[in-house]
């Protein structure tokens, strides 16, 4: 065996493979974020936020761009996508999903009401 090649110690090895897992895997993490919806009740005023590194940022950020002292964030997500409809009676039900029309389709079911209004949805997560 020529001498350039050389077999590496076990221990170099497993911190080799190490740095490398962790430097692939930094990009993803990167991308995986927090999105919310904020509803004020009484006026319908909305604010949606996505793409915050927490959930408290996130429900923070959705509460200050609806505008008002008295929003209350409706759904938080993390890597999807997360939905608010309103029943006819008034009352706002959220749902999540892997998909848009998924998180719809979940939030009416738990609104037991399939003509539920829909108010707004978000992405949050990798893309």
């Amino acid at each position: 065996m020529p001498s350039r090649l050389r077999r590496w110690p076990p221990k170099r090895l497993g911190l080799l493979l190490a740095a490398l897992a962790l430097a692939l895997a930094a990009p993803a993490a990167a991308q995986a974020s927090w999105g919310a919806i904020a509803i004020e009740p009484e006026t319908g005023a909305k604010g949606i936020a996505s793409g915050k590194a927490t959930v408290a940022v996130a429900k923070e950020a959705a509460k200050n761009r609806c505008g008002d002292p008295h929003c209350k964030v409706a759904v938080w997500v993390f890597n999807g996508w997360g939905a608010t409809v309103q029943k006819k009676n008034g009352v706002y039900v959220s749902g999540l999903g892997k998909t848009r029309a998924k998180a719809f389709a979940n939030a009416r079911k738990r609104a037991n009401e399939s003509s539920a209004r829909s108010i707004a949805s978000v992405f949050s997560g990798l893309s």
